[in-house]
């Protein structure tokens, strides 16, 4: 079980907000996808760690844009589950908090990442390209983006190849992401990777399913949320 959360807080999207730092657009969800699925974890061990099957190894934790204002749980010194699922389950990923006026807060966990569960190995990229969607089950009382990121827009001393910029449009940390609604009860949510856009306001980079660092779900600044994530899958 990792012990403490990897993710740089302040350096993930500094200085942005939602859109720009999330990417994506609105819409409705597709149906569910009826081919192979792969589960990445669906919380039931309560602890941090997703489930290492597939070459995948990583953790949950927070991240927040480390406003003096802002208030979150979990603290990103260590994440704990949320007691209660989707269908009746046990456990679930939750956040909630406010205050954050930056670009505000979310979660999320990394695919390829054995320090974070104080392993051997560097934080790397996780191939995804034989999968066309992500999966999982949310609930909440607001908005969020869902975001995939890609060793190409993230930061080199974060193990990615985007070599840091102030210089406008070649910025780092512009994720490919799409927003969802979330309701208070549990719905399953669909996101194709074809649906994957940028915020465009940093460095262009191509989506490559190839090179999947980490799944984040982000709430926007200015906002008091409470939101929950289970089951979360690929789909072939």
């Amino acid at each position: 079980m990792r012990t403490q959360s990897w993710r740089f807080l302040i350096t993930l999207c500094a200085g942005t907000g939602l859109v720009g730092c999330a990417g994506g657009g609105g819409g409705g969800d597709d149906p569910t996808p009826t081919g192979p699925s792969d589960l990445i974890d669906d919380l039931e061990d309560g602890d941090d760690a997703i489930d290492e099957t597939n070459g995948r190894v990583g953790g949950w934790y927070t991240f927040n844009d480390a406003s003096t204002t802002g208030s979150q749980i979990p603290p990103g010194s260590g994440f704990t589950t949320t007691t209660g699922g989707a269908d009746g389950s046990s456990f679930s990923a939750g956040t909630s908090g406010s205050g954050f006026t930056e670009w505000g807060a979310g979660m999320g966990f990394d695919l390829n990442n054995p320090a974070a569960l104080g392993l051997e190995g560097p934080r790397g990229p996780y191939d995804a390209s034989r999968f066309t969607s992500i999966a999982f089950k949310a609930k909440g009382n607001i908005p969020i983006t869902v975001s995939l990121e890609v060793v190409g827009v993230t930061p080199t001393d974060r193990g990615g190849q985007c070599v840091p910029s102030t210089t406008m449009g070649e910025e780092c940390d512009d994720l490919h992401g799409r927003f969802i609604d979330l309701t208070p009860e549990w719905q399953d949510h669909v996101v194709r990777f074809d649906e994957l856009r940028q915020g465009g306001w940093g460095k262009p980079v191509p989506f490559a399913a190839t090179d999947v660092t980490a799944v984040l779900f982000q709430a926007d600044k200015d906002l008091s949320f409470d939101f929950a994530v289970d089951d979360v899958r690929f789909y072939e």
